[in-house]
């Protein structure tokens, strides 16, 4: 989340704090801006979380998060946002309660005992919505992001890297491309990343952000995971998700692309420091796989 204002006055980025402050039932008129992106811009009034999408099709994806999240909330057993799509002054908006807890970004200064019971949580929380049936999405939506990553491969991506790694890049997507057809289908989180895990010390208080959501390889949330706290919560969830070891080849892959989609997300809103990111992290990347 990005932090780029905060105001305790009539309005924030144009918003008018005291009129949203009431229409959501908040105790506060006082917001900090956590996202100012192109589609959102998301408020955090202290006890509600307000998403105020830019265009229609933000909005009609803020609809979509929240009616899945209905689906799923009786299911898992970890608190996740219970989102409420409300008609305002300034059009759709969606709020939840803010959640305990706070993002987590690194094992360091977690204990023995908290890091097995961080692990186990996860593991918990991904089992049953890995488990979940196909029909819960709704829509039907499949999340296959190497896909259209592979599509923008040769005019995007490979020319902005070193020949080694555009050798390594290419050859990695024909191989996975190769075995697309046996991967298995399951109801995934989308952005499984520790932005969007939060806790409290060492207990797992809720799962945010699923507009990702949809159908698709439950290696992807684990290597979103491993991505952030790094090989070590994969030897910790072993034992807890089964299956584990056998995804460790798909994991390896989709961990891969991520520095590519950073590349991609630079071209697209034109972010030098993204792309910058994105190509440091691929050469990095393959020249140790």
């Amino acid at each position: 989340m990005i932090v780029s204002d905060q105001s305790s006055g009539v309005s924030l980025d144009g918003l008018p704090l005291a009129e949203l402050a009431a229409l959501i039932g908040s105790r506060s008129t006082s917001a900090t801006i956590v996202e100012a992106g192109q589609n959102n811009r998301v408020l955090d009034f202290g006890d509600r979380i307000v998403r105020v999408p830019r265009h229609a099709g933000a909005e009609a994806a803020l609809r979509r998060e929240a009616g899945l999240l209905g689906r799923l909330r009786p299911a898992l057993p970890i608190a996740i946002p219970d989102v409420r799509v409300i008609e305002s002054g300034i059009g759709a908006i969606a709020v939840h309660d803010r959640l305990p807890g706070e993002p987590f970004h690194s094992l360091d200064g977690f204990g023995e005992a908290d890091r097995e019971r961080l692990a186990l949580a996860l593991a918990i929380f991904l089992r049953s919505l890995h488990g979940l049936p196909a029909e819960v999405v709704g829509d039907g939506r499949r999340e296959d992001t190497w896909q259209e990553l592979a599509s923008r491969l040769p005019a995007d991506v490979l020319p902005r890297l070193s020949p080694t790694t555009r050798s390594a890049v290419d050859a990695a997507f024909r191989r996975f491309a190769g075995r697309a057809g046996d991967l298995p289908v399951a109801v995934i989180h989308g952005d499984f990343g520790t932005g969007n895990i939060l806790a409290d010390r060492s207990r797992v208080t809720g799962i945010i952000d699923f507009a990702g959501c949809g159908l698709g390889d439950p290696a992807y949330d684990l290597a979103s995971l491993a991505a952030g706290l790094g090989d070590e919560v994969l030897r910790r969830l072993q034992p807890h998700y089964p299956g584990l070891p056998a995804m460790a080849g798909r994991i390896a892959f989709y961990r891969a692309t991520f520095p590519l989609l950073d590349i991609l997300f630079g071209l697209d809103h034109r972010n030098e420091g993204a792309l910058a990111d994105g190509v440091a992290g691929a050469e990095r990347y393959f020249a140790t796989a």
